[in-house]
């Protein structure tokens, strides 16, 4: 049988054993059991979120689209880990616009992308973690690319000026 080797911090190896042992499971039974229920949905077998954020989690990290963009960042990058609580102000700001809810996101090593439709019109929404204040909107009319800088919070008036 194949061994898998994980590593953990003292503390959460310390308070996992002890909560498999009263539920009288081993530490090699849980990762089994989480094995098996990945294989058997498809994916992780509960949902993930970011602390904090619980709104932010359950709408858009929990989002076949977040979901397929976590994927694509994972097969071409080739790493495993992404930061998605840098995304969260990002997200928040997207939330609150009345756009269409089919949203194709990237994601980047230091940014998120995002092509929606507001309104009737398409854009593309591009924030730099390095930048968490800001983010730019594009706008493709009559052949020409209209770009335009705002703060996060300010994303809905300024999609207003591109009509």
């Amino acid at each position: 049988m194949p061994t898998i080797q994980v590593r953990t911090d003292d503390r959460t190896k310390t308070d996992s054993t002890a909560l498999f042992q009263r539920l009288g499971i081993t530490m090699s039974d849980a990762i089994n059991l989480f094995l098996r229920q990945s294989v058997m949905r498809g994916g992780i077998p509960f949902p993930l979120t970011v602390t904090g954020m619980p709104e932010i989690g359950a709408e858009i990290f929990e989002n076949e689209a977040f979901i397929d963009a976590l994927k694509r960042y994972k097969s071409i990058s080739g790493k495993e880990d992404f930061d998605i609580a840098k995304t969260e102000p990002f997200f928040r700001a997207v939330k609150t616009l009345n756009s269409d809810k089919s949203m194709r996101i990237t994601l980047q090593e230091n940014a998120v992308k995002v092509r929606l439709n507001n309104k009737g019109e398409d854009y593309i929404l591009d924030y730099n973690f390095e930048e968490p204040d800001s983010v730019f909107i594009l706008s493709r009319r009559d052949g020409k690319l209209f770009v335009k800088g705002c703060n996060l919070n300010e994303i809905s008036e300024t999609l207003e000026l591109f009509k």
